[in-house]
Formats: C-alpha cells, sequence, structure tokens
C-alpha cells in the first residue's frame, strides 16, 4: 500500500466583483460567508471553516475573534479544543492496534485493566469504542464525590474510580447509551498495550505520519500551545457580551482533549476516506456499527456517527467543551469534508455545516424534508415535597461511600436537613416521604437533574446509612461512619 500523502492545501476563495454589466448573483464563497456572518460578528468569539473536496480544500476561512483580549482573528490556522471530535482518533489508536495484533476488539477489558471489578458479563474493548459498555460516567462520579470539575485527573485516577464501582448501569452489550468513560477507558488500554503515552502514541501512528502538524492531544497543562482560541460563554441574561471559559487544568484526552484546526481536519478526513491511515480492513472496522446482544444494530461506529444527510451517507461527530464547539462531518460518495470550530457555547456548528452541505452538494442531495417546529417535550412534573417531622439528632453525623472514596456530612439546622460534600458548601435535603429525600442546589455539572437519598436504619430504628441515585448512577451505598 503506498503511504499517504497530505496533498497541499489550496484555499480558493471566490470574490465577486461589483462592476456594471456583470452578474450580480452571489458567488459560493458569498453564499458560505453569509451563513457565517448571519450568527458572528468580527468583533466577538466566532468560529473557523474548512472544506474540503476530493484531494483538496476548497475552502477555509475565519469568522470572528479567536482572542478578545487581544483581539486576535480566527483563521484556518487557529487551533481549538475539538471535544468529543477526538473520539474517532481514540478509536483508531485502538483500531491500529488490533491490526498490529497487540489485541483483539473482542478482548476482556481486565485483560489490560485487571483493577476493574470482574462483572457477570465481560466488557470487550468494541464496548468501550461502541458505546455499549454499560459503565458508570466517571465525570458524574467524581462531581458527586466532591471533586473540583477542573481538578487534574490522570487515566490511573480514572481507572482506580471504576474499579470502586460495585454495579454498571446496563449489562454489556446490550445497551447503546454514550459514555465519556469507555473512551478514556480505551486510552489506558492504548497506553498500557503500546507502552507509550497515549498522546506520543497518537504522534507517531497518526498525527506524524499524515502531516498533521498542528494536532495534539492535550495531555501537559503547563504546554504552550502557539495559535490557541479562547473559549467564551454568553455573560448571562443581564450582561453583555462574553465571559471566559478554559478547561487548561483538565489535561487528560481520550474522551477529548484534541487540540487541532480546521486545515488538520480535512487532512484527516481526505486520508480517512482514501483508505490511507491503516488501509481498507482499518476504514471498515472503524465504520463497523455496534451489534447488541438482541442482534440490533446501533449508528455508532469507532467514535464515529454513521447516519446520513438529505440522502447521502455520512460519517461525523460533534464536540462540546468548555467554551467550544466542533462538528466534522464527511460524505464518502462526494468526497467531501465539511469542518466547523468555534470558541463560543452558543454556537450550533453542526447547523452551520449542514448549511455548507446544502451549498456545495447542492445537485447531489435530496430534496430537503419540510421542517415543523418542535414540540417541547413535557417535563414531568416535580414530585411534592412532604411534610416530614425530622427529629434532632437522627441523621447527622458522616457517611462515607467506598464506591466515591467520598464522606458526606448531614445535620439538621433550623428544622431543614443539610448535606456537605467533602469541601462543597452545605447543601438542602428536602423530603420525600420517611427517610427518602431529594438533593437540592447540586450543581448542574453534576450530570442529573434528581438526586435521590434513601436512608436505611437499624432494627432498632437508628439511621445506619443511606443510598444515593443520580443519573445513571443508581444505589452508590454509604455508610455512616465516626466523624
Amino acid at each position: 500500500m503506498t503511504p499517504w500523502r497530505a496533498a497541499p492545501l489550496l484555499v480558493v476563495t471566490v470574490f465577486a466583483v461589483a462592476c456594471a454589466g456583470e452578474d450580480p448573483t452571489p458567488t459560493l464563497s458569498d453564499q458560505i460567508d453569509a451563513v457565517f456572518l448571519s450568527e458572528l460578528t468580527d468583533d466577538g468569539p466566532g468560529c473557523a471553516l474548512g472544506v474540503g473536496r476530493g484531494d483538496t480544500t476548497a475552502f477555509a476561512r475565519g469568522y470572528g475573534l479567536a482572542n478578545l483580549d487581544h483581539r486576535i482573528p480566527i483563521t484556518p490556522q487557529t487551533v481549538f479544543d475539538v471535544g468529543s471530535v477526538t473520539k474517532q482518533f481514540t478509536a483508531a489508536s485502538t483500531v491500529l492496534l488490533a491490526q498490529d495484533g497487540a489485541l483483539s476488539l473482542d478482548d476482556d477489558i481486565r485483560d489490560q485493566l485487571p483493577e476493574l471489578p470482574d462483572y457477570e458479563s465481560p466488557i470487550r474493548v468494541r464496548d468501550l469504542l461502541q458505546h455499549t459498555s454499560g459503565v458508570r460516567d466517571y465525570l458524574n462520579l467524581m462531581a458527586l464525590g466532591g471533586r473540583d470539575f477542573y481538578a487534574p485527573i490522570r487515566h490511573q485516577d480514572i481507572v482506580e474510580l471504576l474499579a470502586r464501582q460495585q454495579a454498571l448501569v446496563d449489562p454489556p452489550g446490550s445497551r447503546y447509551r454514550y459514555s465519556n468513560t469507555g473512551y478514556m477507558l480505551a486510552a489506558t488500554i492504548v497506553e498500557r498495550v503500546s507502552g507509550q503515552r497515549f498522546d506520543q502514541f497518537a504522534e507517531a501512528r497518526i498525527f506524524g505520519p499524515l502531516g498533521m502538524t498542528a494536532s495534539f492531544l492535550y495531555e501537559d497543562a503547563e504546554q504552550v500551545v502557539p495559535n490557541r482560541a479562547t473559549g467564551y460563554a454568553p455573560a448571562g441574561p443581564d450582561e453583555a457580551g462574553f465571559r471566559m471559559v478554559h478547561n487548561y487544568p483538565f489535561a487528560t484526552a481520550g474522551d477529548g482533549q484534541l487540540y487541532t484546526t480546521v486545515e488538520d481536519l480535512l487532512v484527516w478526513s481526505r486520508a480517512f476516506m482514501a483508505d490511507g491511515v491503516g488501509g481498507p480492513e482499518f476504514t471498515a472496522r472503524m465504520l463497523s456499527p455496534g451489534e447488541l446482544a438482541d442482534g440490533s444494530r446501533t449508528e455508532y461506529g469507532g467514535g464515529l456517527v454513521l447516519g446520513g444527510y438529505r440522502g447521502l451517507t455520512t460519517q461525523s461527530h460533534g464536540g462540546s467543551t468548555w467554551g467550544f464547539r466542533a462538528h466534522l462531518v464527511r460524505v464518502p460518495e462526494q468526497g467531501a469534508a465539511v469542518a466547523v470550530l468555534c470558541n463560543r457555547e452558543d454556537a450550533n456548528p453542526r447547523r452551520l455545516a449542514n448549511q455548507v452541505l446544502d451549498l456545495i452538494l447542492t445537485d447531489a442531495l435530496e430534496p430537503a424534508e419540510p421542517t415543523t417546529p418542535r414540540e417541547p417535550r413535557p417535563r414531568p412534573e416535580p414530585e411534592p415535597a412532604a411534610q416530614v417531622q425530622l427529629v434532632a439528632g437522627d441523621f447527622d453525623g458522616s457517611f462515607y461511600s467506598e464506591e466515591l472514596d467520598a464522606r458526606y456530612h448531614l445535620a439538621l439546622v433550623d428544622g431543614a436537613l443539610q448535606a456537605r460534600i467533602e469541601r462543597w458548601p452545605a447543601l438542602a435535603l428536602e423530603p420525600l416521604g420517611e427517610d427518602r429525600f431529594r438533593g437540592v442546589g447540586f450543581p448542574a455539572w453534576t450530570g442529573p437533574r434528581q438526586v435521590e437519598f434513601v436512608f436505611e436504619r437499624s432494627a432498632r430504628g437508628a439511621v445506619i446509612g443511606f443510598t444515593l441515585s443520580a443519573g445513571t448512577a443508581r444505589g452508590l451505598e454509604f455508610a455512616r461512619v465516626r466523624s
């Protein structure tokens, strides 16, 4: 097989000259600009766009500012954190090792991660890549354990956290459930099998050979990153402008943390569509959908959503992280790829990418189906609070969870029960019934909308512990301990 070589970058921008007698019809360049300029301004955060057709870059441009402090404009060379777009590179690293014969996608993950519990059904490596592992979400568990969302964490920390979990969300292979944890475990397997740090493996096997010179996995929080965009979010309903958001202390890759440019993502897409990463076998494995125990198939392969757009097959993935939004979509039948990377949380890069596809593939697309406004999904009415007489000293004390390695400190204050998680401020517990409470005021980034406490008593009626259920983490056990 001839090694893949990155095609020279060609940025083609067509300008319309408004001269007397010339056709005033907007050019393709004008139309693409109009899509982005209808939502973005020159003096705010914005997006970079890259459009690939065949072996060339047909269009590459930046809109808005990469940094508001210094008013640095976004260009095709601006480096963005692309969030979960990273997952296809984690999957690619794993598949390359499978092609080397260093592992099998059907291996039990405990072959490389023996610390994890021996569940009734084994979790296979492919389950991690296809979101069918059933493991709990590590971000949710970290938050419930009182850990700061911005705190540094390493792959081994996540393995040790998962090693303490006594239950899965679903039996392995039974259900598709999107899992950041699965990709962190896959990255750890890459490290243990290859003997290299994950970022070094990806550089040696993917970024370097393909000529993706601006791309790397962010695993050093002190690293200087030339041309890096800063992430922003709207300041709030009562304020104008934007506030800065950054995730620099979080420097562990797997589920995210790829830093790259639209130019490099087009290089990757050209290579992928031409079987230039690891040959046809590699591409086929990456595009193999998950298969569930009941025989049904999912629409997710190796870090890729296997879908369609207006009659054409697509391979895509979005990304969302602190102050950044990203979307990469490929249309292999047309040799087309569109990358939209944004440094503002209120951007919708998927919609922008689809609008670009509408313009560049007009003749190949089926007619768009009429859109009807979505009816808002009714939220269930919250369970009403109960009138319960709380007894002083009944619930007061410290409770420890081995699964979270965390202590919750409970106290009755002015007739209301409060919980303090490690160093967090006290949170209110609202009674729903006898020995059953709802957590109020948990930070949004803990994931679930409802956090429920169900207390357990001894035969003599003393509170001896409780179970905590939050989101997909159900039945986390806490035992009463000495303060």
